[in-house]
């Protein structure tokens, strides 16, 4: 309530403002403006901001010429979610004939953030075009734009928009872009037009040097493609840019490696990997290529003192899994029903979290669902906590 309280304050001042400004001239309408001022402010000192509101609307229907008013009143019934009534009020505004180009042009902006809350994008998109040659308002509809152009996936304007913008503003967007020319490229690796997803993965390198995402999709191309030595160079340029990521090339670098016959090659690695990382994902990855070409003993002997000073579900699961396979006795059901419980907890943990605003996921996604920002969500590395640690 203390925060709406703040929200209405602005409208409460520019009603009081009005009042004042034109109390010389029409003495009578700033009286009864002013009364309705003081009784505005005395509901938002009740606590009734909704009385408040139709109090400060019926002020601003009294004086048509009164267009902070009104433009104040949208913007707080936009945030507060009735986008209808800032709909209306911000078309109405836009209508008068005599209002001022300064405030035609504000009203326009509104309205079109109006559009875009209500999900009405072509509409929004075309006052946002409208404004793109006011100076005043520029920066503004071209990072509308680029918004609009992003939930549509129309990733080639949004591209060239992002091109304008930085160029006006200096800021640097290169990472935002990068991510538009990855998803170019996942959609003509879909067309399975090769040259095409490898130009624009080039053009994504080239804006973000550090673009995680496009090493990703040239190793997947070059594996495609058969060129395993190539899709090893990508996928480890992806491990020197965030070793965060590592996680998600362990399956293709390990497919890469037995393809090639350098199996004590990626053994190597990976040990290297797990003893700076520790987390679940490399721990099962050692522990299965143990299994696999050593035997079981060694991956339980790792597994054990692994999971001892560093434990993860994914490794306790592994245990199990070997120790299952091994039918040890009467331990069988205290086993299984461990076995059953960890990949309960597993299927049902997210796995991903976006470093900016804390969303925690079950998928990898490039583009945050929460907070919109781009390569922002990371593996978790699925460390169990330990007492006293």
């Amino acid at each position: 309530m203390t925060e709406l309280l703040w929200l209405l304050l602005p409208v409460a001042a520019a009603s009081g403002w009005w009042a004042a400004r034109r109390a010389g001239e029409h003495q009578s309408s700033a009286t009864a403006r002013s009364a309705g001022y003081f009784k505005g402010l005395n509901l938002l000192i009740e606590d009734q901001p909704d009385q408040a509101i139709e109090v400060f609307t019926r002020m601003a229907d009294v004086d048509r010429d009164t267009a902070e008013i009104h433009l104040a009143l949208g913007n707080l019934f936009r945030r507060r979610g009735e986008v209808d009534r800032a709909i209306h009020i911000h078309s109405s505004l836009i209508a008068r004939p005599r209002l001022a180009s300064s405030q035609r042009r504000r009203a326009m902006l509104e309205l079109g953030e109006d559009y875009l809350r209500a999900g009405l994008f072509d509409r929004a998109e075309a006052l946002f075009r409208e404004l793109l040659d006011q100076p005043a308002h520029t920066q503004t509809a071209l990072a509308r734009l680029i918004h609009i152009f992003q939930q549509e996936k129309e990733w080639r304007q949004a591209i060239a928009y992002s091109d304008r913008l930085e160029r006006i503003s200096g800021e640097y967007r290169g990472r935002q872009i990068a991510h538009f020319c990855c998803e170019l490229a996942e959609e003509a690796l879909a067309r399975s037009e090769d040259a095409d997803a490898r130009s624009w993965l080039s053009d994504a390198l080239t804006r973000d040097p550090g673009c995680t995402r496009a090493n990703l999709l040239l190793g997947q191309l070059a594996m495609r493609a058969g060129d395993y030595p190539q899709a090893i160079a990508a996928f480890q340029a992806v491990e020197r840019q965030d070793p965060g990521y590592f996680p998600e090339v362990i399956a293709p670098l390990s497919e890469c490696y037995r393809i090639l016959g350098r199996l004590d090659e990626w053994s190597a690695h990976l040990r290297q990997i797990q003893r700076q990382q520790h987390g679940g994902r490399v721990t099962d990855a050692l522990a299965d290529w143990l299994l696999r070409y050593e035997g079981e003993d060694a991956a339980l002997q790792f597994l054990e003192g692994e999971l001892r000073e560093h434990p993860t579900l994914l490794g306790l699961r592994r245990l199990v899994e070997i120790k299952l396979e091994r039918g040890e006795g009467a331990e069988y059901a205290d086993l299984h029903a461990l076995h059953c419980i960890s990949t309960q907890m597993l299927n049902s943990a997210a796995r991903y979290r976006c470093d900016h605003c804390g969303l925690i996921v079950k998928s990898l996604h490039w583009c945050c669902p929460g907070c919109q920002q781009w390569a922002a969500i990371k593996p978790l590395p699925d460390l169990v906590m330990k007492t006293g640690v």
